[in-house]
């Protein structure tokens, strides 16, 4: 099988959502030309891979269905490019973590995946004028160091950090498909994000944002970066979930120290009490990457 039907096997099989990432990965590891695939009869799958029987039902009804051909003329008539664990300009950073997406839809720019460097930030969505004034004294000298800022879309810190980082490379990590715009307050800057920047996702375009996805979308942003940035965020939140991600995977930790009797800043006061760099300036970051 060449790289190319790989390629589009990979989509076909990842679009019906039918098995897991975690479960084409490692049909990738046991059987990476998809042999079985090609056979005539059944299994079409790698022995003593584990799924359901309704999964397993799925699957022999998808064998035959859908091209991929179809699939990649389908997203292209919606400007939407892929990108596939098997291309040479999938993020490298990203290739490195224990369950990488198989599949990267992309809207916009995907030179942005050429930047140098990568510094994810992360923090509350209820983030205040705090986080805003930390942010506008950081990002803007990163930005001219070539590093790209990478970050979910969501409310509060994500929003402010791609709003400030326009005017350089940033990245924004979507938590369901290009068909449903979440959250809808960001109207606006999806769309500038889209003409300008870089939006990705690992979901095809149709399926809906869920609350158990945002954590899935967490790795891939720790994933792609060289650091993480952290500000205003609470002992338990989604934004330390992240940090303790890109901890598992050998991530530079970066926070912003803030107030002692400030709730949102528990979680960075804290990741600091631990090892976590104090940033409180942008040289804080350039100097730990020798830029």
């Amino acid at each position: 099988m060449t790289n190319i039907e790989r390629r589009d096997l990979l989509l076909h099989l990842q679009f019906g959502q039918i098995l897991s990432n975690n479960q084409i990965c490692q049909w990738l590891q046991h059987d990476p030309e998809f042999n079985f695939w090609r056979r005539i009869r059944p299994p079409f799958w790698p022995p003593g891979m584990k799924m359901t029987a309704q999964q397993h039902s799925r699957l022999l009804a998808y064998h035959h269905s859908l091209s991929s051909v179809d699939l990649l003329e389908k997203l292209e008539k919606q400007n939407i490019s892929i990108l596939t664990i098997l291309d040479t300009n999938y993020p490298t950073h990203l290739k490195e973590i224990y369950d990488p997406p198989v599949i990267l839809y992309a809207k916009g720019d995907l030179t942005k995946l050429e930047s140098s460097h990568f510094l994810a930030v992360v923090g509350a969505r209820k983030s205040n004028d705090y986080t805003h004034y930390s942010l506008n004294l950081v990002i803007p000298a990163l930005l001219v160091h070539n590093i790209c800022i990478v970050s979910g879309m969501a409310v509060g810190a994500d929003g402010e950090a791609h709003k400030i980082a326009m005017s350089g490379n940033t990245i924004g990590v979507l938590g369901g498909g290009f068909d449903h715009l979440y959250p809808k307050t960001h109207a606006k800057l999806y769309h500038e994000m889209i003409k300008h920047q870089l939006l990705l996702s690992e979901y095809p375009p149709h399926i809906n944002p869920q609350k158990y996805y945002f954590p899935m979308r967490n790795r891939i942003i720790a994933g792609l970066s060289r650091g993480v940035l952290i500000t205003q965020a609470a002992i338990r939140s989604g934004s330390m979930i992240t940090v303790d991600r890109a901890l598992e995977e050998g991530r530079d930790i970066f926070a912003i120290p803030g107030p002692i009797h400030d709730e949102l800043s528990q979680g960075t006061n804290e990741l600091i009490k631990h090892g976590a760099k104090l940033v409180a300036h942008p040289k804080d970051i350039l100097e730990e990457w020798g830029l």
